[in-house]
This record gives structure tokens, sequence and C-alpha cells, in this order.
């Protein structure tokens, strides 16, 4: 039902009649009606909104204000839910996006490792590389949390920018510069595996007990017995990290404690923290107190690996239960993850959630081991409902080896180089296979190497 209402001050007899609409009339006309469609434009607050995302991009801030409005009236608005892929790798691309909300990781693939060159938020952007230059997608980027994107189509730039040539190319000369910078990133990040240099292996075990740190000493003592004195153990089992005790050796130093040592003795302060074992093995602890765990960043970790991969042909870094900033610096740097998981529920569980975290940061899944390692005689759970739990088989099986693994923690030893033929010893060997077949070594000879073996032999007399 509607009525009519008269308007004053109009030609004729002064009244026209207006109609106005009840309610009920609001609520049965068309939702297009009300929403404008013929003006094709967002709201008011909506452009201002916009505006101001695009204001903040790198890569479109110095665009003219009329540029940057016909923009913002043409792009689209998209969500992406956490976890998904928004870009591949190698395919084409004809879309900018631009952050809205969110976080989303930037990964760069280099066979055989896998990088991470920029972690993108509120007002960042990706995809101009293709749509701008014709190139296939440099990255593939993931979200992290829930994101809201602003998407401007090739289309739409050409057709806004057909008489801005001059912005068009500083569009481009922007893209190439950020293409050659994340190229210099994932090379920097990979210049070890391509100057045969210290593969990186993280041992990892999200739930405590099942015998990570274990399988860590034993997977060095079986390396260092192909390659002696060239394999590192890199203690990071926070807050109590206590390889090197298990090995029967007393540290004093740690890598925290590098943090106050000025740039340029870092090297020499570092390598002289390196114990070394009479059985081959070397190891470097992160902390001797769990306070100390704190000065562990991504920064100290990234220059620490970075002298450690001239040194060694294999560095296994044992890492803690929480997955922190220093632990995701530390999966980027990796070429081979292990997961160690227990046959119990609760342990199957979370290393089910930490293997589908990793594939969502972009860890291949020829360089994820799953290992299963039996902590009693008859295991709660069958290996086949472990294998279906992770949606992925066990590539190496520890089999229960009773006391044996507490009696040499106690005497300070390790089994597999004392006891080749205990149940860890075995299933350390047969890891150690598998690694070489991704990152077989050659011992590292050199003048690099040389000058750290001295450095690194003073500590012996101190053990």
């Amino acid at each position: 039902m509607s009525t009519h209402t008269e308007v004053e001050g109009l030609p004729g007899n002064g009244r026209v009649p207006r109609q106005v609409l009840t309610e009920a009339d609001r609520r049965s006309r068309p939702q297009s009606l009300r929403r404008h469609p013929e003006s094709g434009w967002p709201a008011y607050s909506d452009m201002i909104a916009r505006l101001a995302v695009l204001e903040r991009a790198a890569v479109l801030f110095a665009l003219p204000e009329g540029v940057l409005r016909a923009l913002a009236r043409r792009l689209r608005r998209i969500t992406v839910s956490s976890g998904e892929m928004i870009l591949c790798q190698g395919e084409a691309g004809d879309t900018i996006f631009v952050m809205e909300q969110g976080r989303c990781r930037v990964v760069i693939e280099r066979p055989p490792s896998v990088v991470t060159v920029a972690v993108l938020s509120e007002g960042d952007f990706f995809g101009e590389g293709a749509c701008l230059l014709n190139r296939p997608q440099q990255a593939s980027v993931f979200a992290q949390t829930d994101c809201t994107l602003l998407a401007i189509d090739r289309q739409v730039l050409q057709a806004v920018l057909a008489r801005h040539p001059t912005v068009l190319e500083h569009l481009r000369r922007v893209a190439g510069h950020r293409f050659n910078t994340f190229a210099d990133t994932t090379v920097q990040a990979t210049w070890g595996t391509l100057f045969n240099e210290a593969a990186v292996v993280g041992v990892y075990s999200p739930k405590g007990g099942s015998g990570g740190t274990c399988l860590a000493i034993n997977l060095v003592g079986s390396l260092s017995r192909r390659y002696p004195g060239q394999v590192l153990l890199l203690d990071l089992d926070f807050p109590y990290n206590h390889a090197a005790l298990l090995a029967g050796l007393v540290p004093t130093s740690c890598l925290a404690r590098m943090a106050a040592v000025p740039a340029d003795s870092f090297e020499e302060a570092l390598l002289s923290a390196v114990l070394v074992h009479s059985g081959g093995p070397m190891i470097l602890s992160g902390a001797l107190r769990p306070e100390e765990a704190d000065e562990i960043t991504p920064d100290l970790v990234t220059r620490a690996i970075s002298i450690l991969r001239k040194t060694f042909c294999y560095i296994v870094v044992d890492l803690g239960v929480t997955i922190n900033d220093s632990t995701l610096a530390l999966f980027d740097l990796t070429q081979h993850i292990v997961m160690v998981a227990a046959p119990e529920l609760s342990a199957v569980k979370s290393a089910a959630d930490a293997i589908d975290i990793l594939l969502r940061l972009g860890t291949p899944h020829d360089r994820l081991t799953v290992v299963l390692n039996n902590r009693s005689l008859k295991p709660v759970v069958a290996r086949q409902a472990v294998e279906r739990m992770l949606k992925r088989p066990v590539d190496v099986e520890v089999g229960f080896d009773y006391s044996r693994p507490d009696q040499a923690a106690v005497n300070g030893e390790i089994l597999s180089i004392t006891n080749p033929r205990s149940e860890i010893a075995k299933g350390a060997e047969a890891l150690a296979d598998l690694l070489e077949v991704h990152h077989g070594r050659r011992g590292l000879a050199g003048t690099t190497n040389a000058r750290a073996q001295v450095t690194i032999g003073a500590r012996i007399g101190e053990l």
C-alpha cells in the first residue's frame, strides 16, 4: 500500500503528487533498485576505504589521484580462507592483488629448497610481475590468515592507463625491480646447495617425549661415520636443550651468547663454541640456561646457519615443540624436515597437524620424512592407523629398543656409534640412507673448512 503527499513551490497549482512508500512497499521493492546498479560504482565509504588501501601500496601510491580513483571504482574485492593458495609459481597471471586485510606468505621453490621471500600484510601487493611484465608467476602465494584482497585486472589497468603511458612504464619498472629482488633473495637462501655446502636437516617432534632428540643425536652419529668431523648437531630444543649432555659433553658457550658478539669476530666465536665428540659428531648448544632462549632470533639463526653451511656437510637441527619465529626461519633454511612421532594418539594427532602446517608453508612432499619411533613393546596405535591419520606413509620405523636409549644417555654414549645393532642405531642408519639419496655430499675440502677445523680443534682439549 502507498500514499501520496504534495510538494509546494512547483509550477502549476503549486502542488504535485509525490509517491511515498510505506515500509511494506520498501521491503517488497526489488533489492536491485535500492542498490543503484546503473551506476556500477561503490558506495562513498567503500571508495574511501579502497583508496586508502591503494595509496599504501608501493606500486601504486605515486599514481595521480584521478588514476587511483578510476582503479578504485573498477577493482574487485575477494576473500580468501587461511591456508589457500592464491597464486601458483610458474603459472600465467593477469591480476595485481593488493592486501586489504590479513597476511600472506610468498614462497619460491628452487629444488631442493623452498624459500620464503616475503610475508605480506595490509597495503602490500603481489602478482605485478605476471600482470605487467607478462612473465610466469615468480612465486606461490599462500594465505596465512583469512584475507581480503583488492584485485586489479590487466584489462582494467590498460583501460585506465591508456592516456598515461609514463605511469604504466613506471609500474613496469617497479615490477621489474621487485622481480630481481626476490630472485636475489632466493639465490642467497639456496647458495649453499648450489655450491655443494651443508644440507640443513630439521628434526621436529610436535609432541614432547616422542624421542626426537634421541633420534637427532643418533642421526648425527650415523652421518659422522660417513663424514667424520663434518656433521654438526645444532640443539634448538628449548627451553631445556641437553643434547650435549646426553652425548657426554659439557658446553661452556652457546649460540644465544653469540648475539652480543661483534660482527667482525662472530664467525670465530661461533665456531669456538662447537663441541667435538670423540666419535666424530660435533654439537653446538642453542642456550645454556632457559632464559637465554629469548636471544635466539631469526636473524641470529640465519647468520649462524650461513657460516655453518660453509664449514660442515650436514647440519642437523633439533627443534623444540613450539613453532615460533626462529623455528619458521629455520624451516625456510632447511632442505629436509624429519617429523618424529610415537605411535600414541596424541602424538600422531600433533604430527598430523604439524604436517598440514608445513605443507601449507610450501614444504615439498619429497623433502618431508616421517619417522615412527616405537617407545613401547606393544604400540597403542598400529602403523597402518598412523599412516591413515597422517595421510601419508611412514618412511622409517624405529623398533622398540628397551632401556638402551636411557642407558646410553646416562653413560653419555651415542648408540649409532657404540652399538650399531641397536634399534635406534638401525633407524638412524635408515634415515641417513634416505637423506643421502636426496642430499648426498662429498667431504668438504678447502681453505674455509680447514680454517674452521683449526678453530674447532682448540675445543677438544677442553672436553
